[in-house]
């Protein structure tokens, strides 16, 4: 399992499974060395670890993946108080779910469709990241893992970028650089840690269900930083970039499904089950967060139009 050690001191660990390795069929200790998820006992949370390895079976390769701190971006907490209901926020909107009293968040889930994105204006960049994370909504740190949108357009001409990224706040994004995602992609995600609070390591398992590329790697926390396990959440955001609020792209909607959070006493919290959060910009909502069911949120892009 090779270590990498980042410039800001955060420890990376890598896997490197055999060819053909099958984690439906290994033993709980080898999956777990070779970088899988534990397979759950839950019937529920069972069926679906098979499902997600059945769809990707004849397809499935592992990438041990390479890393590339961008300094420049930060995916912060939420940006205003929190509240009953309806939320607001000037660089999130989605869902959010709240643990109970004594209890917290050590897993979080989530499948979704990459987003192909629209500049709303010539010559600006515009940002779409979406991700699924722990804490952040009512605390300093955010444990999270996605995907960024990047859009410009000059003329006729647009340039975008699409990558996937992890972060855990307050340190800077890092991209995952030999890991390709496309619009139309199908997403899976998956960030655990072993005691959720005051966790100081986490780990995520990444997995493009369309391609087949997938990859996993253990990370620390930054200095001084632990986990407090009492939100998760599944986001789109407009990340701090350059120290400044950047501008949302239009990124049409996105639906997260199988939105669903752990909790340390093994219960489980459906992220539609919680509240919405809008996202809005110069006194506008531009992105709404939708409670579509127990188990599906979506977000709506509500701002300016590109022009044609």
């Amino acid at each position: 399992m090779p270590l990498i050690t980042l410039d800001s001191g955060t420890k990376i660990t890598t896997f490197r499974p055999p060819p053909g390795f099958n984690p439906l069929t290994a033993s709980p200790e080898d999956v777990v060395k070779n970088g899988f998820p534990t397979r759950p006992e839950d019937p529920h949370h069972l069926e679906r670890y098979k499902r997600v390895f059945r769809q990707l079976n004849g397809k499935f390769h592992y990438i041990e993946p390479t890393f590339r701190v961008n300094s420049e971006r930060r995916h912060g907490p939420r940006m205003r108080r929190p509240q009953d209901g309806t939320e607001t926020s000037t660089n999130w909107s989605g869902g959010v779910v709240y643990a109970p009293s004594g209890q917290s968040f050590k897993w979080v889930e989530g499948d979704w469709v990459v987003p192909n994105v629209d500049a709303p204006t010539q010559n600006q960049w515009y940002y779409c990241a979406s991700w699924v994370g722990i804490d952040g909504d009512q605390t300093p740190d955010v444990c999270q893992a996605g995907v960024e949108c990047e859009v410009y357009q000059s003329g006729n001409t647009i340039t975008r970028n699409i990558y996937p990224w992890w972060e855990w706040y307050p340190g800077p994004e890092v991209q995952i650089t030999n890991l390709a995602v496309s619009p139309g992609d199908m997403i899976t995600m998956l960030i655990c840690s072993m005691t959720g609070v005051n966790a100081t390591s986490a780990t995520a398992y990444f997995s493009n269900r369309t391609t087949g590329a997938s990859t996993s790697f253990n990370f620390t926390a930054p200095s001084g930083t632990k986990l407090v396990g009492n939100c998760a959440e599944w986001i789109v955001e407009a990340p701090t970039v350059n120290g400044a609020q950047s501008a949302i792209a239009d990124f049409g909607e996105v639906f997260f499904s199988v939105c669903e959070a752990f909790l340390t006493n093994g219960n489980t919290v459906n992220g539609g089950t919680g509240n919405n959060i809008n996202l809005s910009a110069g006194g506008n909502i531009v992105s709404d967060g939708v409670l579509v069911s127990p188990t599906v949120i979506q977000c709506l892009y509500n701002g300016a139009e590109p022009m044609a």
